[in-house]
Formats: structure tokens, sequence, C-alpha cells
């Protein structure tokens, strides 16, 4: 009787915990980018400029480029072939998106407080600022950011769907 009533206590905490891990899974899940997703930040990140009154001077939404996921990979940094472990069933989907604005300091500071608010799998790649007249009033923003999405490699949808 001790017995089952432990199996039961037990069974009971694996479901705890597998929901547990669902959840985070879930959040994880809606936090990468795949194709439709990567649209929609970029007209975020529209919206967040014209919202601020910045003016766009340019937004490329690159290809896709995608690898095999091994077990201790790591999307952003380089981690070498015995480092990174065995293959897994899923590959790694990389987007980059350039985006130029202008705007005087508080417009741009404005797009910036938007941006961070953004909930997504973006690594920010390279940001640079500069002055376009004499007396600082009228600055460029540059942003090169990476999208990461995941996708079984056995299927062309990613785990988003």
């Amino acid at each position: 009787m001790e017995s089952a009533t432990s199996d039961r206590d037990d069974l009971s905490q694996i479901k705890t915990k597998h929901a547990e891990i669902q959840e985070a899974l879930q959040a994880h899940q809606e936090r990468t980018i795949d194709e439709e997703s990567a649209h929609a930040v970029r007209s975020s990140l529209v919206q967040f400029a014209r919202g601020s009154n910045c003016h766009l001077r340019r937004v490329d939404l690159g290809p896709v480029r995608v690898r095999q996921w091994h077990e201790k990979d790591h999307p952003v940094q380089t981690v070498n072939a015995q480092q990174r472990g065995k293959k897994t069933d899923f590959q790694l989907e990389v987007r980059e998106l350039r985006l130029t604005l202008t705007g005087d300091f508080d417009e741009i500071e404005s797009f910036l407080e938007k941006f961070e608010a953004l909930d997504a799998h973006v690594n920010l790649q390279d940001m640079k600022l500069k002055s376009l007249d004499a007396e600082g009033q009228q600055i460029q923003l540059e942003l090169a950011l990476q999208l990461f999405g995941v996708r079984r490699a056995d299927k062309k949808e990613s785990l988003k769907s």
C-alpha cells in the first residue's frame, strides 16, 4: 500500500514537472521567428519608427539560412565540432534584418525604447549611430539584426505552427 501511495505521488510530481516544461517550451516557441513572424517583426519595427516620428531610410529582410542544430549548439556563438555534440532532429533558421532610420535624439530614443520591448528571438549584430549635421540635431541609426527560428529537420514548417 505504501509503495502504491509513493508511486502515485511520484506520478503526480512527474506530471507537474511535465506541465512546467511544456509551458516553458510553449513560451520559447512563441518567441521564435518563422517566415510569417519575420515579416511581422519587420512590420513592427516599421510601426515603431513611424510612431516615433523617425524617417525610414532602409528596411531589408534577408533570405533564410538553415543549418543543422546540435545538442550543445548555440544560435549566435561559434561552437567547434567536438563541443557541439550529436545532431538533433531540428534545424536553426536565421534571417538578417537591416534597418536604417533618421530622426532627432528624442525620436531615436523613443524608437529604441519600443525596440527593447520586442518579445522575439532577436540578436543585435551591429548598431551604429552617427550625427548627420554639425549641431548633432539629426541622427542616423543603423541596426543589423539576426532573427531566429527552429524547425524539425524532416519538416518544412517551423515549430511555431
